[in-house]
């Protein structure tokens, strides 16, 4: 077990923090929108979700939220291990777009665009494994949903 130091309890209460955010009502629906029907299987069907302005907004929210976390990471406020066992929901709704985020970076000139997140979800074995598990469920979903 790891000392319990000023700088964990810090990160736990910014943690804490994050989740609270997450609990917003707008957040709430936005998440349920991208955790739940937005399913892409194709770079289409993520230009179609972009193209209605309500879906596109909650995309935005989500993913904008998740690179600002990851973003955290980067810039020392929060340790990536720590993330990542809090976390699990950013990795899932990632590996959503993961197929399709360098074409939609390329067609929209967004070179940048959620490039924490992908950084981040990518960074360590652990979350690589992570994120290519969700990807295996979500191609899972997406073959009853069809």
């Amino acid at each position: 077990m790891k000392e319990v130091t000023a700088l964990a309890i810090q990160q736990a209460e910014l943690i804490i923090r994050l989740y609270e955010l997450r609990r917003e009502p707008v957040m709430r629906l936005a998440r349920t929108y991208v955790g739940g029907e937005f399913l892409p299987a194709s770079i289409n069907d993520v230009l179609a979700a972009m193209s209605d302005p309500e879906h596109s907004a909650y995309i935005l929210q989500v993913f904008g939220y998740w690179d600002m976390v990851a973003a955290m990471v980067f810039h020392g406020a929060l340790d990536e291990s720590f993330v990542y066992a809090c976390c699990s929901e950013m990795y899932f709704q990632f590996a959503k777009i993961k197929p399709y985020i360098a074409e939609f970076r390329a067609r929209n000139s967004l070179p940048e665009l959620f490039a924490n997140l992908e950084r981040l979800t990518e960074a360590s074995a652990q979350g690589t494994a992570r994120l290519q598990h969700m990807q295996s469920y979500l191609q899972v979903c997406q073959s009853a949903a069809s």
